[in-house]
């Protein structure tokens, strides 16, 4: 079977023992998946057992969950509830936490700091920024001071904000951080071209990073028609979406994350509806789709993210993802692991999939199915 190996940038052919009755000419095996943007519910909501299977089902053996959980991710209280509850999984489940709380990276399953989902002023960011014990800031880069649902130019009556809030935002958060001495930035979600220019300009003087979703790849703000499709930072125009695109090719973003935002079911008043799309599971096809470079993709979403995390990571034998690049299929969230059928994808077509994935020496996935 063909294997890619981006830590060498090598394709080879290895002899892959898989289920009977399977046709391994169009498959490829890769490295497993990091996701440096997921979110976990609590109370009823995606718990870390069906987050679990969903990440499985997607590919990713490590994520890294984001703090706007209930109760937040801020003290060291709520992160050991959280350690007990995804113990012994399959699944590394690595945390942020709250820029604005007491608990503090540890370098062990509290990796860095994070503002997702959390409303904060300039006085909040100044504060922490005081305050806090350097380390990484994953930075929502949003001027939350100002409304708004969609960017301008989406056709609607519901509060618009500004093209340029994302890319102030970006600039406020990095040279407040810089004055205070934290010297290491990654920013979440990219949505904007003046984003993208800002930090191709920063990355020349500090020690940046970003991401990008599979929607604001693949999804534009023409096509915003259910409440699935309202998501935080929004959807941006055709043009925005072949910024992003080349964005990732040429470098300029480093990372594809999910911004895996569940929830069961949404209001169905836009207004008053969740921001959030539920795509952990779908998140290789989307992005192998949107960009048509494996070798691109992977890098990006299994090698980058543990490098900028200092995770140590291995290809070997034990843990891997064999993909199979000519299946082509409709999104149905109806199907997903998951409890979040918020999928902003629902109904597409899609190109290539997670045919099986093996963690710790065992093909615990496989079309579909969970073997153990």
């Amino acid at each position: 079977m063909r294997v890619y190996n981006p830590l060498k940038n090598s394709w080879s052919y290895e002899d892959i023992k898989l289920p009977l009755r399977t046709h391994s000419e169009n498959l490829v095996v890769v490295p497993s998946f990091f996701d440096m943007h997921t979110h976990v519910r609590l109370n009823g909501g995606e718990d870390y057992d069906s987050l679990e299977k969903a990440a499985i089902a997607g590919g990713f053996s490590q994520v890294l969950i984001q703090p706007n959980t209930d109760p937040l991710l801020d003290t060291n209280e709520t992160h050991a509830l959280h350690e007990k509850l995804s113990a012994r999984k399959k699944v590394t489940f690595y945390r942020t936490t709250s820029l604005f709380g007491k608990a503090k990276p540890d370098g062990k399953k509290i990796l860095c700091y994070s503002t997702d989902g959390i409303p904060y002023s300039y006085r909040d960011l100044v504060n922490a920024f005081r305050s806090q014990r350097k380390a990484l800031v994953m930075d929502h880069s949003q001027m939350h001071e100002f409304e708004g649902i969609f960017y301008e130019g989406t056709r609607t009556e519901l509060p618009r904000r500004p093209i340029t809030n994302e890319a102030v935002a970006i600039y406020r958060t990095v040279m407040t951080g810089v004055e205070y001495g934290f010297c290491k930035f990654h920013i979440q979600h990219v949505s904007t071209k003046p984003a993208l220019e800002l930090i191709s300009f920063l990355k020349k003087t500090f020690q940046l990073t970003c991401e990008v979703t599979p929607h604001h790849l693949l999804l534009s703000n023409e096509l915003i028609d259910t409440v699935n499709k309202k998501v935080n930072p929004p959807l941006a125009d055709v043009k925005t979406i072949e910024s992003l695109r080349d964005a990732v090719k040429n470098g300029v973003i480093d990372v594809l994350a999910t911004d895996h935002a569940p929830h069961f079911t949404k209001n169905q008043d836009m207004k008053f509806a969740a921001f959030g799309t539920s795509n952990i599971e779908i998140a290789f096809s989307a992005f192998f789709t949107a960009l048509q470079d494996l070798p691109l993709v992977i890098e990006k979403l299994s090698i980058t993210p543990r490098k900028i995390l200092n995770i140590p990571y291995t290809f070997d034998s034990e843990n891997f993802v064999v993909l199979d690049l000519n299946h082509e299929f409709e999104v149905r969230s109806k199907d997903f692991f998951s409890k979040g059928k918020n999928c902003a994808m629902e109904g597409m077509k899609l190109k290539g999939r997670v045919l099986g994935t093996k963690l710790h020496g065992k093909l615990v996935y496989w079309d579909g199915e969970f073997l153990c």
